[in-house]
């Protein structure tokens, strides 16, 4: 059977490419979900991308406020009129129901003159208030689904749901071919409404389950599926090239780099370095090897960033203006984490960066940290992203002070591929910083803490080279610790 793509950014991919042709949809959700937009964005990119003449029939607004609405996101239906690619009718469900049995009526004369493909009808709700009767409303909602289908359409039908917690499943749910039902819920944790896509039945074809969110982009909808991610390149640990950290003495304690394509946890309490650590690793990627690089900073300003840079002579405005580097920054209290994976992906798509900085990991999760089981899946995610784009990271954990552990939530450390500890400790009356690799796979690494320093030049890890060229790695002055 014929698939025909909706347009609307995302949606597609829940739908296993698209809606079955000359099928009926039904779009519910309560006031306010975007169950109107969603309708006319199906009808807009039909014409504009695939050629698709389309029709609305609305019962409750004018074109004209269509118009304006659509223009919004760049959509001008009204000029789409003036080519006759696109016809709004205003009526009532009274005069449709009599146009869709008569032959040769306005609507078919339309339809003929337009060659309409796409058929959106806001809302099928209103076709229930013409009588109380639930046999003769299905009766006329089922020859309204009929008349459409007969006719060649393809259809979107809104309709409202009541209430925002109402249950169970209309009977328009069991006549049309897939069911879309549209949410805007109070999220508890910060208070703001988070807009989510269902699909709850598409007939004839497989969809992907589960409560996507999206968004009012630009230009329409986007909606952000949860399966996003591609499948990873089949590569073997033996055939990846070692890369500079960018901190003298860390690549030595590393056996000469780390992996490309690896995640590293790089773990740490407050003042311990973990963000200029992150910084020398993309100046290294930008300077020694050529390669992009982004940090995604959910506490810090880009300035702040810049700033603490510049105190160690990097100028990461020019890397900026070069587009060697891009500092984004986001709120970690504004972040709507699944979509904001995306916002990741792209940006990486977009720049081809190929060193990446999470500033923090502890930040970004924190609106799932009550919950262990989203932590794994959300850590998980961001490390099969960053291998599927063939990107080396940096996810800095923060660690309380005084907790016995290499990562916030306890989990990180065995998803990832290396983790890097940085601590201070008391000596006297000085603090005395250290580096440990607790963790690096497939590698044959220094065990142990070292000693590292924050000079004028970024972190040094002081390290003693091996003495003998045998066997295993042996360090001077007995401070191997293999």
């Amino acid at each position: 059977m014929q698939v025909i793509q909706t347009g609307i950014r995302g949606l597609d991919a829940l739908l296993g490419g698209g809606i079955l042709a000359g099928g009926t949809v039904l779009v519910e959700g309560a006031p306010g979900c975007g169950k109107t937009t969603f309708g006319l964005q199906y009808i807009h990119e039909g014409i504009s991308r695939f050629d698709e003449n389309g029709l609305v029939v609305t019962f409750e607004q004018f074109p004209e406020q269509m118009h304006r609405d659509a223009l919004n996101f760049g959509w001008d239906l009204r000029e789409l009129e003036k080519q006759d690619r696109l016809r709004i009718m205003c009526t009532s469900p009274e005069v449709l129901a009599k146009l869709l049995q008569q032959p040769d009526s306005l609507l078919d004369k339309v339809s003929s003159q337009l060659k309409v493909k796409r058929v959106f009808v806001d809302s099928v709700t209103h076709l229930e208030h013409l009588t109380d009767d639930r046999k003769e409303q299905r009766a006329i909602v089922n020859g309204l689904l009929n008349s459409l289908k007969n006719r060649g359409f393809t259809t979107f039908l809104a309709k409202e749901i009541e209430s925002r917690d109402e249950e169970g499943d209309s009977f328009e749910a069991y006549i049309v071919d897939a069911v879309i039902r549209i949410n805007n819920q109070l999220d508890e944790y910060n208070l703001r409404r988070r807009r989510t896509v269902e699909i709850l039945k598409t007939r004839g074809q497989e969809h992907v389950s589960g409560q996507h969110p999206f968004r009012f982009a630009d230009s329409g909808v986007q909606v952000f599926p949860l399966n996003f991610l591609t499948d990873l390149p089949e590569e073997s640990w033996q055939e990846l090239s070692r890369i500079a950290t960018g901190v003298e003495g860390l690549d030595q304690l590393l056996g000469g780099g780390i992996p490309s394509r690896s995640a590293v946890l790089l773990s740490g309490g407050a003042g311990t370095g973990k963000t200029i650590c992150g910084l020398q690793f993309l100046m290294a990627g930008i300077r020694d090897s050529k390669e992009r690089g982004i940090l995604f900073s959910y506490e810090q300003t880009a300035a702040e960033i810049e700033a603490i840079a510049g105190g160690f002579g990097w100028d990461l405005k020019k890397h900026q203006d070069s587009g060697d580097l891009l500092l984004a920054h986001n709120y970690f209290t504004e972040v709507s984490l699944d979509e904001h994976l995306w916002d990741i992906q792209e940006a990486i798509q977009r720049t081809g960066a190929r060193r990446i900085v999470l500033d923090s990991l502890t930040a970004l999760l924190h609106p799932v940290s009550e919950h262990r089981y989203l932590v794994t899946e959300k850590v998980s995610q961001l490390v099969r992203l960053m291998k599927s784009l063939n990107c080396t990271a940096y996810f800095i954990s923060s660690i309380p002070s005084g907790m016995d552990r290499v990562s916030t939530f306890g989990v990180e450390e065995s998803l990832v591929d290396s983790v890097l500890l940085l601590e201070t400790a008391r000596d006297d009356t000085r603090r005395k910083r250290s580096v440990e690799v607790c963790k690096a796979r497939g590698i044959n690494h220094v065990m142990g803490e070292r000693r590292m320093t924050i000079g004028p030049h970024g972190i040094e890890v002081y390290f003693r080279r091996a003495k003998s060229t045998g066997p295993g790695l042996k360090l001077e002055g007995g401070d191997s610790d293999q």
